[in-house]
């Protein structure tokens, strides 16, 4: 088969468009939409290889979880008991009777002070003790209420003393707090009434 002049002008124009085109096609480099394909498969690779790291990562993080549920449960444990603050007051001027007269502290009298609400459904109850003592007393009491199994903190302690029959005696007024903690469905019950 013979291929005429005619013919070989189409094909060798035909080749040279071809040639053309590919030329084109490797100066320009790949197109938009090539390049918007190839990114967002860079980064689905990117979030896949991050998926990857931090299911890697879910046994330590099951781990430290476990351990704050522990603590979680330690701390709770140094609350008083009772749900409310008159219960809690009530529960502290028991505890603080019973560290007084193992401290050899006379308890004049015992005020219970408002309650304060911090933050997580935690709530401060305070009582004001005025005690007579000796110093020695007095510092086996501190002891004893920083040694107390619950949390217990003296906010304040206010010293006086005056003479009484050619003696000092010392009358130590003390603010002791205790801590509760409401449920949070409580609270928000009672901020809805």
């Amino acid at each position: 088969m013979q291929v005429t002049g005619r013919e070989r002008k189409f094909i060798i124009i035909g080749v040279i468009a071809v040639l053309a085109i590919a030329v084109f096609y490797f100066v320009s480099g790949p197109s938009p939409v090539k390049q918007e394909a190839s990114l967002s498969v860079e980064q689905q690779r990117r979030a896949l290889l991050q998926s990857r790291e931090i299911l890697a990562q879910e046994p330590v993080y099951r781990a430290r979880a476990e351990q704050y549920r522990e603590r979680l449960q330690q701390l709770r444990a140094t609350f008083l008991q009772g749900d409310n603050a008159s219960i809690a007051g009530a529960e502290l001027q028991r505890v603080l009777k019973e560290l007084a007269d193992q401290s050899g502290v006379d308890i004049v009298r015992r005020t219970i002070r408002g309650e304060q609400k911090l933050q997580n459904g935690v709530v401060k109850v305070s009582v004001n003790i005025e005690t007579n003592c000796q110093p020695d007393q007095l510092v086996r009491f501190l002891a004893a209420i920083e040694n107390y199994e619950k949390h217990l903190s003296v906010d304040e302690l206010q010293i006086n003393s005056f003479r009484i029959q050619k003696r000092y005696e010392m009358r130590p007024i003390l603010t002791v707090s205790g801590y509760i903690l409401v449920p949070e469905t409580k609270a928000e019950a009672k901020t809805a009434g």
